[in-house]
């Protein structure tokens, strides 16, 4: 397996087609089905805020990270006016802005990991975040975040075996129609300890 530190040019669509595939219970309000976001979102996919894997040439899976104000996917609000009315745009730029993560000094926060369905449990959901944390240690940062939705135990497993721990938990209410989830759990993996060494 390599993991690479971008996506490479020609595999926009396949990067996002994975990434939806994975995330679609927090797409589904947006665009209905994971082919909709990937189609809508894939132009608008920035090659140097995601990490890749990829096995005999094949890519396998995505994480992605926000950084020096930018995230994996950037639509802007024309975009969506290309294909939705107003209301619809509104409606949907103010919801996925609920889901970005904001961005400090110190924290590297992801925009979301992703496995190819028939490469998961080959170690590939490790490796990215492995190369998540070295990008993270690269640009200064201290802590890389992440959020886990209640009805994904498996991928908090995994976050906690690669060293993140439980920061808190915010609950829906409201929203958990919407998403289909009631809580989310914000993760972080600390690169220094206590005394600020590595």
């Amino acid at each position: 397996m390599n993991v690479l530190s971008h996506v490479r040019p020609g595999d926009e669509m396949a990067a996002t087609r994975i990434y939806c595939e994975a995330l679609i219970q927090k797409l589904r309000p947006f665009f209905g089905t994971a082919d909709a976001a990937a189609e809508f979102l894939a132009p608008h996919l920035r090659h140097d805020r995601g990490v890749c894997a990829v096995i005999d040439g094949r890519l396998v899976g995505i994480a992605g990270y926000r950084l020096d104000g930018h995230g994996l996917f950037e639509p802007k609000w024309r975009h969506f006016r290309e294909r939705f009315s107003l209301m619809g745009t509104a409606i949907r730029v103010a919801g996925l802005a609920l889901l970005d993560k904001e961005e400090d000094e110190d924290v590297l926060p992801m925009d979301g990991i992703a496995v190819r369905q028939g490469a998961r449990g080959a170690g590939v959901g490790s490796a990215l975040l492995a190369e998540i944390v070295a990008m993270a240690r690269r640009a200064g940062k201290r802590a890389v975040r992440l959020d886990v939705v209640d009805t994904n135990p498996r991928a908090k497993a995994l976050y906690l075996r690669c060293g993140f721990v439980e920061e808190g938990r915010r609950r829906l209410d409201l929203l958990r129609p919407v998403f289909g989830f009631a809580s989310v759990t914000t993760m972080r993996h600390y690169l220094t300890d206590a005394a600020g060494s590595a």
